[in-house]
């Protein structure tokens, strides 16, 4: 499962970190709009490739205990690399500087993440075989 989820982070970092370059590098939009962007359009491979593959859990998506949490989790990640973001772009402009920033306060949420979504997924995955049993 771990492994499962540092693919997922990889494969998430390397979408983010491409949109986050696209949009502050070459759109020219500043670094925490640009880090905005990048964070809503790959949170939703991250929700559905963390539920389905890293604790396959199918069926049904669970608002109150999958849904909620998981994008809570994800608002936290995104404020933090956000505010990393702008300053960095206010410091040094646009650039790799806003990338750094951006993974910087991405890391700084990902351990406690991982946690959260095993406590979310992880025990729903264990109520579930418990039943089946």
């Amino acid at each position: 499962m771990a492994t499962r989820y540092l693919l997922v982070s990889a494969f998430n970092f390397s979408g983010h970190q491409a949109f986050l370059f696209l949009a502050n590098s070459v759109w020219g939009w500043s670094g925490g709009v640009a880090n905005m962007f990048a964070a809503c359009v790959m949170s939703i491979p991250a929700y559905l490739l963390s539920r389905a593959w890293v604790w396959e859990v199918d069926g049904r998506h669970d608002v109150r205990r999958q849904v909620l949490p998981f994008w809570a989790i994800t608002a936290a990640g995104l404020v933090v690399s956000t505010l990393f973001a702008a300053v960095a772009d206010s410091a040094f402009g646009a650039g790799l500087a806003v990338n750094l920033a951006s993974l910087i306060g991405y890391f700084i949420v990902w351990v406690a993440k991982f946690f959260r979504l095993d406590r979310l997924f992880g025990g729903i995955t264990a109520t579930v075989d418990e039943v089946n049993a």
